[in-house]
């Protein structure tokens, strides 16, 4: 919140202090707003919105607008959208920041969780900004969402400490019926058994792919595989084996085969995988369809449509598996829900 009124510095106006206190009680009041979404679909399309004001020219999608708008006018009631439509932008980047500055727990899936990985996705495809004040705040936002992604996920992969046996407790009323601790005590040592169990099944799951040398989706050995292909075939594998969002050590497996690691644009990507897209569209959710600025790879992928000026920036093919990894765990767990813990 303090670099609030720098970042409306963007629209080339001074601020005054009006200004920046109304747009500050706004960001806290849409930030509330939106921290509070249950519907894990509705969160995505939230963060594509978010990250559409960020990027591109500045124009913001309509509901957005209005939301924004409404916000601010509570507390300066001369604001117009369609006049400052950079401030938009502005204040969604600052209670976008608001909701995932939390810090991450063990849990590994909260709104929190959903907002920086959709914010992540959306933001890393976008390309720079000519204009140096509003590719500060977009890099802020990308920035902190990848970093909160990446340390929530290995947060969510910590084993918890199994306590020791602690003595029994029972008592005796005055009408003679016994109680005890019995169900307390178990539940402490049981609970992080299931959870430790949990992720290790997890770990061995993705560790035996990693051990076969060969694509489950396309059926023949990785070495058979043209590079481009065959990161983003292991991404989405590799992404149907987790139960929470992936975290560093994930990306490395999908990577360790990278050799050439070329570099190509979505279409060219599309080019190289060719045949091979008939089989993975079996393994990605058909919900990437809903937001395909959050899903741009799978996407295109599953629909064969490109949209969106980052379809033409050339990515290594490493880069490319490592969204698919992330693109389609998130569609996943969105989907289906969290694997049990």
């Amino acid at each position: 919140m303090s670099r609030l009124s720098v970042h409306m510095r963007i629209s080339g106006l001074s601020p005054s202090n009006e200004d920046v206190d109304s747009r500050q009680k706004a960001v806290k009041q849409l930030a509330a707003a939106w921290g509070k979404i249950d519907n894990s679909p509705q969160i995505i399309a939230k963060a594509a919105e978010i990250a559409d004001s960020l990027g591109g020219d500045g124009t913001p999608p309509e509901s957005l607008a209005e939301e924004i708008e409404d916000a601010v006018q509570k507390h300066a009631s001369a604001f117009l959208s369609s006049e400052r439509p950079l401030e938009v932008g502005v204040c969604a980047g600052m209670a976008a920041l608001s909701v995932i500055e939390e810090k991450p727990g063990t849990g590994g899936w909260t709104r929190a969780d959903i907002y920086s990985n959709a914010l992540w996705l959306s933001l890393a495809f976008q390309p720079a900004l000519p204009e140096e004040k509003r590719e500060a705040l977009r890099r802020e936002v990308l920035e902190r969402a990848r970093e909160r992604s990446l340390e929530s996920a290995n947060r969510a992969r910590e084993r918890e400490p199994v306590p020791e046996v602690q003595d029994l407790e029972i008592t005796v009323d005055s009408e003679r019926k016994a109680t005890s601790d019995f169900k307390e005590i178990v539940a402490e040592i049981v609970d992080p058994l299931r959870r430790n169990a949990a992720l290790d099944r997890e770990e061995l799951d993705v560790l035996w792919w990693a051990q076969l040398g060969r694509s489950r989706v396309l059926g023949r050995p990785l070495s058979d595989i043209p590079e481009a292909t065959r990161l983003v075939t292991m991404g989405i594998e590799a992404a149907n084996l987790l139960r929470r969002l992936p975290a560093d050590v994930h990306r490395e497996i999908v990577l360790r085969t990278v050799d050439a690691d070329p570099e190509l644009d979505l279409r060219e990507l599309v080019e190289v995988i060719g045949q091979d897209r008939d089989a993975l569209i079996g393994w990605i959710p058909e919900a990437v369809t809903s937001a395909p600025t959050v899903y741009p790879l799978l996407n295109a992928l599953f629909t064969g449509l490109f949209s969106g000026e980052g379809v033409k920036e050339k990515r290594k093919a490493s880069t490319w598996g490592c969204r698919a990894l992330v693109e389609c765990t998130l569609a996943r767990l969105v989907t289906k829900g969290p694997g049990r813990l």
